[in-house]
């Protein structure tokens, strides 16, 4: 008998995300860095709480990476000129060499992925996955 349908979905996200960490690793970047790294390459000025809910952590887990990326030279605080009580998150020229070079690293990985697959098979597959993240979203009972 064949695993369920989101058990094989989970299986594949488990080795994808294992595959980044190792990018990460061989680019000498840790792994708890690489979502922050991406995320403020996309999102330059973000908090610490988008970063939390994009990841779907705790803002005390971001809170401390952000510290740990900080101390070593990869991001910047600066305080919101909107509202005092904020602090925005900037990547350093450190890190984003650093955020570029992951990216074209996960980027080349997904076009190897990619190129194995038709371009019909492609299509079909995103817009399966795209109607199963409407399904859970609409159709499945809230908690």
């Amino acid at each position: 008998m064949s695993k369920p349908l989101m058990l094989n979905i989970k299986s594949t996200y488990k080795l994808w995300t294992g595959y980044m960490k190792s990018l990460a690793n061989a680019a000498g970047i840790p792994d708890s860095y690489r979502m922050v790294l991406t995320f403020l390459l996309r999102h330059p000025g973000a908090s610490q709480k988008e970063i939390a809910e994009f990841r779907n952590i705790t803002t005390a887990s971001v809170s401390q990476i952000v510290k740990e990326m900080e101390l070593t030279g990869y991001l910047r605080k600066e305080t919101d000129s909107r509202d005092q009580r904020y602090v925005n998150l900037y990547l350093t020229q450190k890190g984003e060499d650093c955020a570029e070079e992951l990216h074209k690293r996960i980027a080349k990985a997904d076009d190897d992925i990619t190129r194995l697959f038709t371009t019909e098979k492609e299509s079909a597959m995103i817009e399966m996955l795209s109607e199963l993240s409407q399904i859970i979203e609409k159709e499945l009972p809230k908690c």
